[in-house]
């Protein structure tokens, strides 16, 4: 029993004096640590990483808590989360988790899938759908009801390109041009309900789009438009009927 504590007491002891040996080289010589930056960033997202935490150590000093690096990073609006972790080599690791873009805004807006309205330093996939007139003040539930309205489309093998609010509820263009009003309530329903009429389209004609309304409690109106709002044809082709389930 006494052989091992003297073991423990002596590797304690052998770290120890390592570790000390190793940071006092670097105070006496006056190194300013390394930044080494993990995750998946872009190089834009780790140069802004790398210069936050070189601003912090070079205010607080090499000995800059890693409690005053995380604070610093997370106000960068596009990190959600990030840890920090010093090493003997006189090295700062910082780990970076980035926040996920649900929506693009514009170029250097982007919607999260929490609701969030951020700055963003990468350009959002194309895949991702536009979002226009959405409130700065919103709740999660909001984005979790647009994100199911975008996967029951992309069930249906439709893919959605811009969700706008407007004064009359939220208006849903699709990858093909095609439009549906939703409207500010039960849109999950009413996308279903659109997209059981859609089937039954014939959305073959290249030169025109459909434009629904699924507003109603049963069934949606539809109507057809030249694809060039200025066709001398649009008049003739702009009739509204009702599709009933």
């Amino acid at each position: 029993m006494k052989t091992l504590i003297r073991f423990l007491l002596g590797l304690f002891i052998g770290i120890t004096l390592t570790a000390s040996a190793i940071y006092g080289y670097h105070f006496m010589y006056d190194y300013e640590p390394s930044i080494v930056v993990h995750g998946q960033l872009t190089d834009n997202e780790k140069l802004a990483v790398a210069e936050t935490v070189s601003s912090e150590v070079k205010k607080s000093g090499r000995w800059v808590s890693s409690f005053g690096l995380t604070e610093s990073l997370l106000k960068l609006p596009w990190i959600r989360d990030v840890s920090i972790a010093r090493s003997l080599d006189n090295r700062i690791n910082v780990n970076v988790e980035v926040k996920n873009i649900m929506a693009r805004v514009d170029a250097d807006t982007a919607l999260t899938e929490h609701g969030e309205l951020i700055q963003t330093m990468r350009e959002p996939p194309s895949y991702l759908p536009t979002v226009q007139g959405y409130p700065k003040e919103q709740n999660s539930t909001d984005v979790e009801i647009l994100k199911k309205v975008r996967a029951k489309f992309a069930l249906a093998g439709e893919w959605v390109s811009l969700f706008e609010l407007t004064d009359k509820g939220w208006h849903i263009t699709l990858d093909t041009g095609h439009t549906v009003l939703l409207g500010d309530r039960d849109l999950v329903a009413r996308a279903g309900r659109f997209l059981r009429i859609h089937r039954e389209l014939d959305t073959s004609n290249e030169n025109t789009i459909i434009v629904a309304d699924a507003r109603y409690n049963h069934g949606v109106a539809v109507r057809t438009e030249p694809r060039e709002k200025d066709s001398p044809s649009d008049s003739d082709i702009a009739v509204e009927t009702l599709q009933r389930e």
